[in-house]
């Protein structure tokens, strides 16, 4: 893999669990009904 490719594989990666953790931590500041 070309260092191209894995850097674009660290943002595609770190944006999923980004964001994944983002939305477990607004759920457990404000849980739904």
């Amino acid at each position: 893999m070309s260092a191209g490719a894995i850097v674009m594989m660290a943002v595609a990666v770190l944006i999923v669990w980004g964001g994944l953790i983002a939305a477990i931590l607004r759920l457990r500041k404000h849980p739904s009904e």
